[in-house]
């Protein structure tokens, strides 16, 4: 239903060309709601990267479009007032050509948005502020939701890893909290793909970036560091100069497991050139039962 009101209601919304390409797989999409009532007309989603963030964005923009096109809208239902003009900034990309890098570029669309929207636009973000220092990154990104709240006024969409951002419903009335729901299983990192009320704890990027293939060294250094930075910071609010992000390569060996080390000489002992296939066999079982 569209109709003149403010209402942006949809009920188990889905993006349709993601749904087609998992429905290939024999994969199943899963819906998620949206309502950006007056008194939540702004929605600040949380959590990891491959949660499912963007693709919510996108696919309430693309509902917005379809049913106002008069096209099937692919969710339960949906109730959308008019919206004049819809405005995304999601994504990375840049304009070397004419001077501009990603960050640049990013600004640009930004001002544009802030400069053009008005109360009945549609407008989701995802990240703003993340080309730039961390500081300088959330400063920005805090300044434009409190102008979109007051100013703009319109029906927003602000994905982010800020999750100091959050703090700002204590001042900003129409700003609600949410948050793609994961769930950690045996130290691995499960997407649920839905979006629950809320704001996320932490943003998961080491899960994130070994499901990538970083290597295991990288992972676990990065993990190190982590933990000393976040134990800094709850003991006085920052983070100290101090902190020994450089002593990986002075640091004492770990003790050696002697199965490892039973195990990498008889892989150096290996001329694999010269066993027979019926010796490659015994050589892996050998191997197997040494682990």
């Amino acid at each position: 239903m569209v109709d003149n009101s403010l209402r942006f209601e949809i009920v188990s919304g889905r993006h349709p060309v993601v749904e087609a390409s998992l429905k290939k797989r024999g994969e199943q999409f899963i819906g998620n709601s949206c309502n950006l009532e007056a008194a939540h007309r702004l929605w600040l989603l949380t959590g990891p990267n491959m949660a499912g963030k963007s693709t919510f964005l996108r696919q309430n923009a693309l509902i917005a479009i379809l049913a106002q096109a008069g096209s099937f809208v692919p969710a339960e239902s949906a109730h959308i007032g008019v919206v004049d003009s819809l405005f995304s900034r999601v994504g990375a990309a840049d304009d070397l050509a004419r001077g501009r890098s990603t960050f640049m570029a990013e600004m640009v669309e930004t001002a544009t948005i802030l400069h053009q929207a008005g109360e009945r636009s549609l407008v989701i973000l995802d990240e703003i502020g993340r080309g730039t220092a961390t500081f300088d990154g959330l400063s920005i990104a805090w300044a434009v939701i409190e102008h979109l709240h007051n100013v703009t006024r319109c029906r927003t969409l602000f994905a982010t890893h800020y999750h100091e951002l959050t703090t700002l419903t204590e001042s900003l009335p129409a700003l609600a909290c949410h948050t793609m729901k994961v769930k950690e299983w045996k130290g691995d990192l499960v997407f649920l793909h839905e979006v629950t009320d809320g704001a996320a704890d932490r943003s998961y990027g080491i899960h994130v970036a070994k499901l990538a293939g970083l290597p295991a060294s990288v992972i676990t250094r990065a993990g190190g560091i982590l933990q000393q930075l976040e134990q800094q910071q709850a003991a006085n609010g920052k983070v100290s100069a101090s902190l020994p992000l450089f002593a990986y390569t002075q640091k004492t060996p770990a003790p050696s497991d002697p199965s490892l080390e039973m195990l990498k000489n008889e892989v150096e002992r290996l001329a694999p050139d010269s066993v027979t296939p019926k010796q490659a066999i015994d050589i892996l079982y050998k191997l197997k039962n040494l682990l």
